[in-house]
């Protein structure tokens, strides 16, 4: 019952287990460095995002508004070239030749749909003041028209011909965009004078059928299912992928039933930018640019939802990731600690034994190649090296424990003896007559006390000599803790070193993710570049095929070099994970060896020294008693001589007989001092072996 109560009362003193110190020390840190990590790589990830989906919409903005100026581009090129043309030769070129010239160039671009010649009046026709030709396509023909040349129309009010009149030679106006309900499609009219020397003549006029430009916005791929529109310098749709009707019905922007009304004032008023705002799927970003010849505006309509949704499930994969490696470290945490604790719960267990003095267990057992295993090597060997002193020191407890009560016994016998002289001499002094019978019982009784004090000379050199080996062993039980000591402060210190070399290695695992850093910056650099090579590859049309290709190459390159990237961060995440629980796990052995094993050894140091002093106070004993026996020896040769007188001289009996009485009385004292210090010498001896009784030797 007391010693299942003592288990217990040691189990509350020594608390948490080591496997549960581990978990609860390493698993919380582990937990908040993986969500912190999940949450900054989130947040790292939303703004890189961001930033990505920014530059993706600004290249294919950019990429598509290019396309469109260089469409317009051609379309004013055109234009211009055929008002050189007229303008140069109209004197003396019939409208036939115009005709075919038109036709031609109407053949080679497939975003205009006619093209007309509206001259003043009575230039190429002098009896002519309306005279405008327009050549338009009808399926693989063309047709001349003539309905435009009258006064009912009077091209000469028009806008796209008083603007033209208005420009210098060589330039070019682009109208806004109408809907044109005769031909169900919508339109666009370009315009350019023709001058002969300093004088207007007339303009040409080119129309552009903007279905081809839609068709072509149609089949553009908007990342996260983006809406793409286009709308003209007053906002009112051209093109809208969420509103195909918007164009037909020249809705504007502003007057947008959805909520893209919103950025309609940002869209007027700037060249480019990034617009918020509500929509009824939830919030959008409308990224826009302007077609910067016609003031045009192209914009990309996207919901952040769609935009996040790579961020939840990297967010969610994080997680998952996550809940992993927390499981896998709790595994690694609970199968290193119950290694470590097993190892522990042994040397605990031999050391407890050994505390409580029990000398009879075996050697404890551990296969490591570790502190642990070193520390219980000191332990075997302190084990064998005070098992044996100890077996000494109780060898010597019971030699002195005997010689003790030996002399003791011998110590009453001469007290008797020493009494019986005394009686003796009494009678001597009393009855003179009687000496010579009275000499002979004081011979007998010399003759008895000499032989107990060569008896107990004999049994003082025995407990010297016992004392002497009980000093050799107990200085040989302080210098081997001694040593032990030091080996093991030695292996301590040596392990501290090694920790603290082992953390700084680890600060190689650092370096490699700098690097890491690094080589991810440069594959976000490759990416960049690949997307701009991606851009102008698209600017060049069907000769940039071949580089397109090639920049997508560089493009898979890149985001593999990112993937191996992550994976590598990811490594050297889960690497220092692992050097910090090795270090915790080194730190805690090392702290047991400086906080528990070295107090044991100063212990066993101070027994040691303790045995030496009680074997020194023995000898003082020892010596002392010496000395006494030897004095005992003397004075019983005085004894011996005093009587041989009184039997040579009763003569002299009566004047010795004082001096025998005062030496019997002064040796009998010694006898009781002797018998005192003899009962010192037993309870020293009675406590030496308490001391040792307390160890349970084999």
């Amino acid at each position: 019952m007391n010693e299942e109560m003592t288990n217990q009362k040691d189990k509350s003193k020594r608390g948490m287990s080591v496997r549960i110190k581990m978990i609860v020390a390493i698993l919380p840190f582990v937990v908040i460095a993986l969500i912190v990590m999940a949450l900054v790589l989130s947040v790292n990830s939303k703004d890189e995002l961001d930033t990505k989906t920014q530059e993706t919409m600004e290249a294919t903005l950019d990429g598509n508004v290019n396309q469109l100026s260089g469409q317009i581009e051609a379309i004013k090129r055109m234009c211009i070239s055929l008002s050189y043309a007229v303008g140069n030769t109209y004197k003396n070129t019939d409208i036939k030749t115009y005709a075919n010239l038109f036709q031609e160039m109407l053949r080679g671009n497939e975003l205009s749909s006619g093209s007309g010649i509206w001259f003043e009046p009575n230039v190429f026709d002098k009896s002519q003041k309306y005279y405008g030709p327009y050549w338009y396509k009808d399926g693989s023909e063309f047709v001349e028209d003539w309905e435009y040349s009258n006064e009912e129309y009077d091209y000469f009010s028009q806008e796209y011909y008083t603007a033209a009149c208005s420009m210098a030679k060589g330039e070019a106006n682009i109208t806004d965009p109408y809907y044109d309900e005769a031909s169900s499609t919508t339109m666009a009219t370009c315009s350019a004078p023709i001058y002969d020397g300093d004088k207007c003549i007339g303009c040409i006029t080119v129309d552009l059928t903007l279905q081809t430009m839609q068709d072509n916005l149609s089949k553009v791929e908007i990342a996260n299912d983006g809406s793409l529109l286009l709308t003209d310098s007053q906002g009112v749709y051209i093109y809208s992928s969420s509103n195909p009707d918007a164009a037909s019905q020249a809705l504007n922007i502003a007057d947008d039933p959805t909520n893209l009304k919103a950025v309609a004032s940002e869209l007027m008023s700037k060249d480019r930018g990034t617009v918020s705002f509500s929509a009824d799927e939830g919030q959008s970003n409308f990224y826009f640019s302007t077609v910067q010849d016609v003031n045009w505006k192209l914009g990309i309509s996207v919901l952040q939802s769609r935009i996040n949704e790579p961020i939840q499930r990297m967010f969610i994969l994080a997680i998952i990731i996550a809940a992993i490696a927390i499981v896998i470290c709790m595994v690694v945490i609970i199968i290193v600690s119950s290694s470590i604790a097993a190892s522990m719960k042994k040397v605990q267990i031999f050391a407890g034994e050994l505390a409580n003095g029990n000398f009879t267990i075996d050697p404890v057992d551990i296969n490591r190649h570790d502190e642990i295993g070193s520390m219980s090597v000191s332990l075997n060997e302190m084990y064998r090296n005070n098992s044996e002193v100890i077996r000494g020191i109780m060898d010597g407890s019971n030699k002195v424990n005997i010689s003790s009560n030996e002399i003791g016994g011998v110590a009453t016998n001469l007290s008797t003896s020493f009494k019986d002289i005394q009686d003796s001499m009494v009678k001597v002094n009393d009855a003179m007559t009687n000496a010579g019978a009275a000499a002979e019982e004081v011979s007998v009784s010399a003759d008895e006390v000499n032989a107990s004090v060569v008896k107990l000379y004999d049994e003082t050199v025995i407990i010297s000599d016992a004392v002497k080996e009980i000093k050799e062993r107990a200085a040989k039980i302080e210098q081997d803790n001694k040593v032990s000591s030091a080996n093991a402060i030695a292996i301590a210190k040596e392990r501290g070193e090694a920790l603290e070399n082992a953390s700084k290695k680890a600060e190689v695992v650092s370096e490699i993710g700098t690097l890491a850093d690094s080589i991810a910056e440069i594959a976000s650099q490759i990416n960049l570049l690949s997307l701009n090579a991606s851009i102008e590859a698209a600017r060049a049309g069907e000769h940039g095929r071949g580089f397109a290709v090639v920049a997508a190459e560089i493009n898979n390159l890149a985001s593999e070099t990112k993937d191996a990237v992550d994976k590598i961060q990811e490594t050297i995440s889960a690497v220092q994970d692992a050097f910090a629980s090795l270090d915790n796990d080194s730190r805690e052995l090392l702290q047991f060896v400086q906080e528990t094993v070295t107090p044991d050894y100063d212990n066993f140091i101070d027994i040691g020294r303790q045995y030496g002093e009680d074997a020194d106070s023995f000898g003082r004993f020892t010596e002392s008693i010496s000395s006494m026996v030897s004095y005992i020896k003397e004075s019983m040769k005085e004894v011996n001589e005093a009587v041989g007188s009184i039997a040579e001289s009763a003569a002299d009996t009566a004047g010795s007989s004082a001096d025998v009485t005062d030496t019997v009385n002064e040796v009998s004292q010694m006898v009781s001092e002797v018998s005192d210090m003899t009962r010192d010498q037993k309870d020293v001896s009675d406590m030496l072996s308490d001391i040792v009784s307390r160890f349970k030797i084999s």
